[in-house]
This record gives C-alpha cells, sequence and structure tokens, in this order.
C-alpha cells in the first residue's frame, strides 16, 4: 500500500531580534501560504492529513493552508529543524559513512527505522504518518533541511546531494512511498507561486552549519574517494 507525501518548506520568515525559532511568517510567507493552500484545493485530489514541525513558521504556513483545505493540522515533533547537538554529531556519522561497514547499514536502513542523527527522528515522525495513511495523501510542512533528511534516508547513495540541496518557501517535494521504496513525483515545485512571491531562503544557522560541515567532509581526501 502506497501513500503520497507532499512535503512543504514553510513560508518566508525573518528573524526577531536575532531569534528565528519563534519568528512569525512576513506578508510575503503568508501570501506563499495562502498560494499553496489554493492550489492544493484546486487540485481536487483528496487529501487525508496535514501535518507541521513544531515551529512557528511551519505551524502558521500549515495553519494558512489548512484554511484552505478544510483539514486541521496535527503537529509533529520529530520533523522540526536541525538543532543543537544534532549539527556535529550529524558531521561524525557523515565522516563514519564513508567507511563500508556505516555504508552498508544507510543502504540497508533506507526507508526504515535507523539510527542517525536527524534522520533517525525525522524517519520516525514519517513512518508513523505513511502507516497512518495507506493508499492516501498526505501533506507535511516541515524546513529545508528535513525535506533534505527525508531524500537522503531514502536514497542513501545519493545523500550528499540532498543534504547540501535547499529547497524555496513553499515550494512542494511530492513522493509516492510504498514500505521501503520512494518514488520521486517532483523536488521544489513552484510552479503555484506567482513569480512575485517566489523566494529562496537560507535555512536556519544550524542547517547552515551542519551542510557546511558536510560539505568540507565529501570535499576531503577520503570523501573524494568515496565518491
Amino acid at each position: 500500500m502506497s501513500t503520497e507525501l507532499i512535503l512543504i518548506r514553510h513560508g518566508y520568515t525573518v528573524r526577531v531580534k536575532g531569534d528565528y525559532i519563534h519568528a512569525p511568517l512576513t506578508p510575503v510567507g503568508r501570501q506563499q501560504a495562502a498560494q499553496t493552500g489554493q492550489y492544493l484545493f484546486s487540485d481536487k485530489q483528496p487529501l487525508d492529513g496535514l501535518y507541521t514541525s513544531p515551529l512557528r513558521r511551519a505551524q502558521e504556513t500549515a495553519a494558512i493552508i489548512a484554511s484552505k483545505i478544510n483539514i486541521s493540522p496535527l503537529v509533529k515533533k520529530g520533523i522540526r529543524e536541525v538543532e543543537g547537538l544534532e549539527v556535529p554529531a550529524l558531521a561524525l556519522y557523515e565522516f563514519a559513512s564513508i567507511f563500508d561497514p556505516v555504508e552498508d547499514y544507510l543502504d540497508d536502513r533506507a526507508g526504515k527505522t535507523i539510527r542517525w542523527p536527524i534522520k533517525g527522528r525525522v524517519s520516525e515522525s514519517l513512518m508513523e504518518i505513511i502507516t497512518t495513511h495507506p493508499n492516501q495523501r498526505a501533506v507535511v510542512v516541515a524546513h529545508s533541511g528535513v525535506i533534505s533528511s527525508i531524500l537522503a534516508w531514502y536514497l542513501p547513495e545519493e545523500r550528499g546531494e540532498w543534504w547540501l540541496t535547499t529547497v524555496r518557501n513553499c515550494s512542494l517535494t511530492r513522493l509516492i512511498v510504498d514500505k521501503a521504496q520512494v518514488q520521486i513525483l517532483g523536488v521544489d515545485e513552484t510552479q503555484h507561486l506567482s513569480p512575485e512571491v517566489m523566494t529562496t531562503q537560507p535555512p536556519d544557522r544550524a542547517a547552515q552549519l551542519a551542510r557546511r560541515i558536510l560539505a568540507a567532509v565529501k570535499r576531503s581526501p577520503l570523501g573524494r574517494r568515496r565518491a
């Protein structure tokens, strides 16, 4: 039984006195969310669930989308953005992945429960959503780093590229998931957004730091040899 997942990055946000965790959507971010919700409504295909990260920018995006598609959003703590000690832990784990036993572990756990920074908690939440919606469609409002981690989890051979990918605000990344198998229908789709509200916002500072570390690991002699 397959599930279609529609992964949406939150709308445009700016820091308030240096705070990004509790920062609200800007007027542009609210327009992006409204256009996304209207697009999902006009698509006429049934939507069976709406889930959101607990961070304010994601919850506000989900609430606006919910007002268009008439589905109440449910908060999933596991799909919050990368934070704190996850950054050095992810760098350490990804460096270890240049060795065959760890690489084999990642290949074996694609689409399954996994012990890995960020991907572990994100995958657990995602599998709960998939189990709840067999043969259905579910919307997940989260963050650029979360969407990258999902793609890196399902496609470990390409995880370096996915970790370094930044999807645009309120873009759609659509997947068909059947157990541990995934089919990508689209990544970073923005055809539903008008040109004047199109934005590519850098991810949170913790996510940016994690990506810089991962890029350095990939450029290292061992990383290049593995590639």
